[in-house]
């Protein structure tokens, strides 16, 4: 989730004892001897997927600076769910959290993961919609500093209530801590030590793909189909490391043409690209925002029809943010074409034109809508979906179990710093990626909830309809049809030809799977089984090549125009502050509560003062 407001705050003072993580057991480490450094772990888990005889694992893949080309190495963490239905001849989907910096491992706890977190913090209860049910699941923790990912590991303090991470010796003894100022161990939080950008991040996860995909040795061999789904910035992310992922197998195949052999690696077989209220491309999306607040299905006006003339004029007036995008990107394709991320004065043209349009075209709504950015029926401090995870992978027995030797973050702050601040990471991106990827042939599926203001659905259909590939005439006329849910309900709208499709889900926010893990299952279910996604009951595939190649396409119909279909607002919900997440949760007196130490807090929720 992208950050919508900081505070400052003093820590308390209440003596309090926390441990390091403990060190880790039964780790099984295979070092890789044709790369120095490089190695793969993994070890058996046996939480949160408690299917009988369903296997899961988690590890690391380690990669050396001397194989990636960056200053600083990469531990990746990942979890690996096998399906639970014949793992051993299901594909395996990639999925990555936004943030920039959010661990994949929310996901895991509550969005489409295998299991959801009790009330007790301590245990889990089987998810009936968890996307393993037919696809081997691999959750990944990137960019490095991100989740249980690290560079190098320091401990130290973290005060929860500002944020702050400080290194810290403790051979002479700990610190006095208490609930929201905590000793522990972390990555560096060296904003030099993280992949400079989206591009760069490709970069390191093909190589985690490279050696995972090679060298784990408890993924099923039958089916070598890759997919990567992704949320929120994960709409940069997943089109930057697809459609790397994509030329690098061209570049091999011509490598084996010509030579026999390739020394860029292997191929690795991809299929379905999935975003979930995902951005791709600003400059599509930025006038969808002043829509989104005013004239969204919801019949909610975050602001007044001056104030929405007023953003259309912060776009497109001289030196707006559509003329400061337009000089990120032709300056970056002089002086960092590769999107390398090291040039310095076209990571601040970048990233100040970032900052223009974020505070002055989407940022208006944060500033007076008085409601949530990821969820517009919620009130700014957004309680759902909940922040159990960072208290459950923060207990010493989870990361036991796990075989990490660090505390959990949730939410990267360096990531936060490097992608947002310095290299201006969501300008940098367009649509040209997705383009490539869907002229290659290959199944994308964009699913959207109706209620996020963030990545928004009409952004999203803006994108979508604007996209340049070969079926793109009868992707546009096609019409919207009823997402089958279920024999009882209707989840959504979808327009899909061939294997590209643009889902509308009804009631859903930013995190779509939260809010409608049905609708939501059934279109990941329908996607990656090549079926169309408003019933599951018709092949979609398009040929690549040989018999049917270009000719008719499956296609949606009915209606064109769907921003008149109408959604009843559900009640704003009540506050749940977290002390995990204070300042996004909490109110001025609980946060005071907190600071001042009168906060009686039950779990990892404080229920006094009462939201």
């Amino acid at each position: 989730m992208w950050p919508t407001k900081s505070i400052s705050l003093l820590p308390l003072c209440i003596s309090l004892a926390f441990a390091l993580p403990p060190q880790p057991k039964g780790v099984t480490t295979i070092p890789l001897n044709d790369i120095h450094g490089t190695s793969l772990s993994f070890k058996e888990t046996h939480i949160c997927e408690t299917t009988p005889g369903t296997k899961a694992y988690a590890g690391y893949v380690n990669l050396p600076s001397t194989l990636t080309g960056e200053n600083f190495n990469i531990s990746t963490f990942y979890w690996f769910f096998q399906a639970r239905k014949s793992p051993e001849n299901a594909s395996t989907a990639i999925y990555l959290a936004g943030g920039p910096g959010e661990s994949s491992l929310l996901a895991v706890m509550g969005e489409g993961g295998p299991c959801l977190i009790n009330d007790d913090y301590n245990t889990t209860t089987l998810n009936p919609w968890s996307w393993n049910n037919e696809v081997n699941m691999l959750y990944i923790d990137q960019p490095v500093q991100t989740g249980f990912s690290y560079d190098t590991l320091i401990n130290g303090t973290y005060d929860l209530l500002q944020g702050v991470y400080t290194p810290m010796d403790f051979s002479d003894g700990f610190p006095d801590t208490n609930l929201t100022y905590r000793t522990g161990t972390f990555p560096s939080q060296n904003t030099s030590s993280i992949t400079q950008g989206s591009g760069r991040g490709a970069h390191a996860l093909w190589h985690f793909m490279q050696v995972w995909t090679a060298h784990f040795p408890k993924k099923t061999p039958k089916n070598d189909k890759i997919s990567i789904w992704a949320n929120s910035w994960g709409g940069f992310y997943s089109t930057f490391s697809f459609s790397y992922f994509a030329r690098q197998n061209e570049l091999i195949r011509q490598q084996e043409r010509d030579n026999g052999t390739s020394s860029l690696g292997h191929v690795l077989d991809l299929d379905v690209l999935g975003i979930t209220n995902g951005c791709v491309d600003p400059m599509l999306e930025a006038l969808q925002y002043p829509e989104a607040a005013i004239h969204n299905p919801y019949g909610f006006k975050a602001y007044s029809d001056a104030t929405y003339e007023e953003v259309i004029q912060n776009f497109t007036k001289p030196n707006g943010c559509r003329d400061l995008a337009d000089q990120c990107h032709e300056i970056a394709a002089v002086g960092d074409p590769n999107y390398d991320g090291n040039n310095q004065t076209v990571n601040e043209v970048c990233s100040g034109a970032f900052e223009f349009c974020f505070g002055y075209v989407q940022g208006t709504y944060v500033n007076l809508a008085n409601r949530s950015a990821f969820d517009m029926s919620a009130p700014v401090l957004d309680p759902f979906p909940d922040y159990k995870a960072s208290e459950y992978f923060n207990q010493a027995w989870v990361q036991s179990e796990l075989g990490v030797p660090l505390n959990y973050t949730a939410e990267s702050s360096v990531a936060g710093i490097v992608y947002l601040s310095v290299v201006g990471d969501a300008l940098r991106s367009n649509i040209s990626n997705l383009e490539y990827i869907l002229n290659q042939g290959y199944k994308v599926a964009m699913v959207f909830g109706d209620r996020d203001y963030r990545c928004n659905w009409m952004g999203a259909e803006n994108v979508t309809l604007t996209a340049d590939w070969q079926h793109a005439d009868t992707f546009t006329e096609a019409g919207y049809a009823n997402i089958v849910t279920n024999a009882s309900y209707v989840g959504g709208l979808v327009r899909q030809a061939g294997s590209f499709s643009f889902s509308r889900v009804f009631q859903a926010g930013h995190k779509v799977m939260s809010f409608q893990p049905e609708t939501v299952y059934r279109i990941f279910q329908r996607t990656m089984s090549g079926s169309d996604v408003a019933t599951g009951t018709v092949a979609v595939e398009t040929p690549k090549h040989g018999p049917g190649y270009g000719k008719g396409i499956y296609h949606t119909t009915g209606q064109l125009e769907i921003r008149n279909v109408t959604e009843v607002m559900p009640p704003l919900p009540a506050l749940d502050c977290d002390i995990w997440d204070p300042v996004h949760r909490c109110s001025d007196q609980q946060l005071e509560a907190l600071m001042d130490g009168t906060a009686v807090v039950v779990g990892a929720k404080v229920v006094e003062p009462a939201n």
